[in-house]
């Protein structure tokens, strides 16, 4: 199935991320299992949106762990 760009969010260029660093789940071990979220999330600190941190979700496929990743990091600017 094609990687499409979806909301800002590359999806193939994520997984090749996780796949070059052999990004594995911390909880199942379970390698080439996890998927990509579509949409750039934000995770606030306390109660002021502005200093929230821009992340993006990786869900293991194998035992459903969800894992975030710095948009900063990962995203073309």
């Amino acid at each position: 199935m094609a990687k499409a760009a979806v909301v800002g969010v590359d999806v193939a260029a994520i997984e090749e991320h996780l796949a070059r660093y052999v990004v594995s789940c911390p909880l199942c071990k379970g390698v080439g299992q996890l998927g990509v979220a579509h949409e750039e999330c934000k995770i606030i600190s306390g109660a002021d949106a502005k200093d929230g941190i821009s992340v993006v979700v990786v869900l293991c496929k194998r035992c459903g762990y969800l894992m975030t990743l710095a948009a900063d990091q990962i995203l073309p600017k």
